[in-house]
């Protein structure tokens, strides 16, 4: 059996380092638009430590990911939406769908800025695994972005939703 974290580390490096081709709006595929995504706002992050349900990784903001002097929400939320996934992949787990997500933007972030991102799985239960993500200036220890991240990541059963049980 293949070891869970080098499993999460060739797909945040996959991510990262795939080609992508210019992305054409489609209506029957919107691959490469992900794939352009994730590969735009990825590519660059280093993966310092990785252990079950922790993930550790750095990442200098590059200047193709800012807006006035600062990184773009968007592509920080697309980064910390991957490593929540690949720190699930290191307890084993499936990723399937997000249930929820949110990131709260304490600090702006410079471009240029090292940025140190630590991930933890919090909690399993059932089919749903909870991930905290802090990001915090590598220089100055300041954080500068909380996030948590719900996804479930149990069975299904053909193309049918689990019931809620609200």
């Amino acid at each position: 059996m293949e070891n869970p974290g080098k499993r999460a580390t060739q797909w945040l490096q996959s991510l990262q380092n795939s080609t992508p081709s210019t992305p054409i709006l489609s209506w029957l595929d919107h691959s490469n638009i992900t794939n352009f995504f994730e590969c735009f706002a990825l590519r660059g992050i280093q993966i310092q430590q990785i252990t079950h349900g922790r993930l550790l990784c750095t990442f200098t903001v590059p200047p193709r990911l800012e807006e006035n002097g600062h990184w773009r929400a968007p592509a920080l939320m697309t980064l910390v939406d991957d490593v929540c996934g690949a720190v699930i992949m290191t307890c084993d787990l499936p990723l399937k769908v997000s249930v929820d997500y949110n990131v709260s933007y304490i600090s702006p972030v410079k471009v240029q800025d090292e940025i140190e991102i630590d991930a933890r799985v919090v909690g399993h239960k059932g089919g749903l695994s909870t991930v905290v993500v802090e990001l915090r200036n590598k220089d100055t220890g300041e954080l500068v972005a909380l996030a948590r991240q719900s996804m479930y990541n149990g069975p299904t059963f053909g193309h049918k939703v689990p019931l809620s049980k609200i």
